[in-house]
């Protein structure tokens, strides 16, 4: 990678850490709330981003794939952070 590439790429490894501590620390402050692992997945659920309407169309037409897709375009996501939000969407509708 040369140039504006390799700098973004530093940047998104760098809020790629930055989110990882945090996860860490919302795991340390779940852990002294006595918030078990259930409530938690929900809870971080609950917090994720919301998809987007046509992707909430699309999921709930059994249209899954389509609902993938249109994920990444509207937001940027890779494949497996649209298809986590999407399947998260089915089994939780949020």
């Amino acid at each position: 990678m040369f140039g504006r590439a390799a700098q973004q790429q530093k940047q998104i490894e760098t809020l790629q850490a930055h989110v990882r501590r945090l996860e860490g620390l919302v795991d340390v402050l779940a852990a002294r709330g006595d918030v078990g692992e259930e409530e938690l997945r929900d809870l971080r659920g609950q917090a994720g981003a919301q998809i987007p309407e046509r992707c909430r169309a699309l999921a709930d037409e059994g249209r899954h794939i389509e609902a993938i897709k249109a994920y990444r375009e509207l937001t940027g996501a890779g494949l497996v952070d649209a298809k986590n939000a999407v399947d998260q969407y089915r089994a939780h509708g949020i």
